[in-house]
Parts: structure tokens; sequence; C-alpha cells
């Protein structure tokens, strides 16, 4: 079973329920994300006499390349590459050569006219990436999202690391171990857009395949997916 677990299924993640992506989210907009106003900015209603520091606005998140992504209890230090959809509205997989080692985070800037796919890393919102769980018979960067066979999966307060271009590091921290859904019932929807995130919180999501094999011996029946909100 192992043996047969090592191919990977991941290009057949999102096939099916792509569609009810852009149903469910492309009412949310393809706006580039605005970075939050500081409460300092606010005029007093009145003036003093005294000459007061000028507030300093709250800095506009950096809005470059995200970089890589660190997940330090499983020693993951992977490469983020910058995906979208595919002419059949299929999220892409990491390119041809790079399935083992990267990581997709889904840049809805690229194709703005295609369904949202969350936002950057650093502004209010939810970024969204993928990854594989093995590849050629190895483990890919995404192996320990949920336990498999038994094994080690991310827990509430493990730590995950977006590293952008900048060298910007944001810190997340997992809310709780993963979720499982059935792969043709999973909401996309409510996974890029999630409408229990309170406004203000950056969260990113980290989504897999998992579960067992189906029947054919040759797709997953389920997606793994993790939650975790910026706490650095």
């Amino acid at each position: 079973m192992k043996t047969i677990r090592t191919t990977s299924l991941f290009t057949l993640v999102f096939g099916l329920v792509v569609i009810a992506v852009g149903t469910a989210c492309g009412s949310s907009g393809n706006s580039k994300p605005t970075a939050t106003a500081s409460p300092n900015a606010t005029n007093s209603p009145t003036a003093t006499a005294t000459a007061t520091s000028t507030p300093t606005a709250t800095p506009t998140p950096y809005d470059g390349k995200v970089a890589r992504m660190l997940i330090p209890r499983f020693n993951v230090d992977a490469p983020v590459e910058a995906l979208t959809v595919n002419a059949n509205n299929e999220m892409e997989t990491p390119q041809s050569g790079h399935e083992l080692t990267d990581v997709a985070w889904y840049d809805s800037t690229l194709k703005p006219k295609a369904p949202f796919l969350g936002t950057k890393p650093g502004w209010d919102g939810n970024a969204v990436f993928a990854a594989h769980v093995y590849w050629g018979g190895k483990p890919a960067p995404f192996n320990h999202v949920a336990s498999i066979y038994g094994g080690a999966g991310l827990v509430a307060g493990d730590e995950v690391d977006v590293v952008m271009a900048d060298g910007t590091k944001y810190v997340y921290k997992v809310m709780a171990p993963a979720k499982e859904y059935n792969r043709d019932t999973i909401p996309m929807g409510e996974i890029i857009s999630p409408p229990t995130r309170p406004a203000g919180e950056q969260w990113i999501t980290l989504i897999t395949c998992g579960g067992a094999l189906d029947s054919t011996g040759q797709e997953y029946v389920n997606r793994s997916v993790v939650v975790a909100q910026r706490v650095s």
C-alpha cells in the first residue's frame, strides 16, 4: 500500500471541485488586498496648542513574491511557486521537475478574471497553499500536514513560517489538526474565503491529499486541510 501511495495524485486534487470554487468565490472579487489603516491615523476632534509627533501609519505589507515555506517541526524548508488555474479552471500544481520540492501558492492576480484563490501573505485575508504528499517514492513538502498511516501530522500550536522574497518572515500557528474532506464534496469556496475568519486576522490554509486510496488504487478519497493564524 505504501508503494502505491508514493505515486503522486495531486494533479487531480481540484479537478472535480474547482467549478464550485468559481461559483462560491466569484462574488468575492479579485481586487488587490488593501492594508488595514492604523487606528492612530484618525484625526483628533480638537486641535491643541502644543505640537505633537506625527502618527505613524501602518506600513504597507510587502507586495512581492512569496519565496519559501518553513515547517520547523518537520524540518520542511521548501521553495514556493506562484500559481493559478489552468484553462479548465483546475488549480495548477508545482511545475515539472519541482513536484518533490515545491509548495504552490495561489496568486489571484495572475489571472484576474479567474476564480478568486485567496490573498497574499502579510495582507488581511487567507492565503492558500498546496503541495504533494509524495512524489517519486519520496515524501514531499506536505507529507506531514495530516497524519498518514499513524504518522505525525500538524497539531494546534505548530509553527508554519512564510518567507517573502525580501526576507520578511511571517509566523503562523496552526489552530487545529488537519480536517478531512471528501474529494467530491470539499467546500472550496469556504476553504478559500472562510466565513469564520474574524476581520483583520491573517490566515494561511494548507491543502494536500489525504485519507485512503479509492478502489482504483490511483486516487486519494480525501483532502487534508490545515489552517494557521499569523502571530508575528
